[in-house]
């Protein structure tokens, strides 16, 4: 996580808040929580761009994460938040006590060496009738990313195969859907959005 923590200080760049910016408001949209109250769990939280979107809803929000300097970002925007909490915590080699309504994570999968396992683990912490949002890439050819190897990429998006296995793999119904398209290198890149529903 030194990639991380090495650009912690300059991650918020106005591209970056405007992206995850609208993958939140295509989120909400789709999650439709107007009105409710819920514990919110934000895994790869990173400085919060995506996480602290959802505030409005939240009864409380925990937002997790490897990059110590990333939660100190975080941390910095929540101040005296009481319902606002982080965590540092390397979900593939620990695990996490507690139960939430609702989890969301935004372009951190990639970054998982076995998803599927990663997500098995969430699921154990969604309180009945409770929902996973994740946004990723939709499957591409490695460009995305600069120097994929140094950023810690694992895998070059995901395909909607891969999707459903995971949520066979968890129990879970799942919708998937495309909600953006990044220009850049000449390229396009979709971005998806799965909602897991515990059943």
């Amino acid at each position: 996580m030194s990639h991380f923590n090495h650009v912690a200080n300059e991650w918020d760049s106005e591209g970056k808040v405007q992206l995850m910016a609208k993958l939140a408001e295509e989120t909400l949209a789709q999650l439709n929580l107007s009105g409710k109250k819920l514990d919110i769990l934000d895994f790869g939280c990173g400085t919060g761009l995506f996480g602290l979107s959802f505030i409005d809803c939240a009864n409380s929000l925990t937002g997790v994460d490897t990059s110590e300097g990333m939660l100190e970002v975080f941390n910095e925007k929540v101040k005296g938040l009481s319902h606002v909490k982080t965590h540092l915590l390397n979900l593939e080699k620990e695990d996490m006590v507690g139960s939430f309504d609702l989890i969301v994570s935004s372009m951190t999968f990639h970054h998982l060496v076995k998803p599927s396992s990663v997500l098995l683990k969430l699921s154990k912490l969604i309180r009945e009738k409770g929902k996973m949002a994740i946004v990723d890439l939709v499957t591409e050819d490695g460009s995305f990313h600069p120097d994929p190897k140094a950023m810690g990429v694992h895998h070059y998006g995901f395909s909607s195969e891969e999707i459903q296995a995971w949520a066979e793999e968890v129990g879970c119904e799942v919708s998937i859907t495309t909600i953006n398209r990044v220009e850049k290198n000449g390229r396009n890149y979709d971005q998806f959005l799965a909602i897991f529903n515990k059943v």
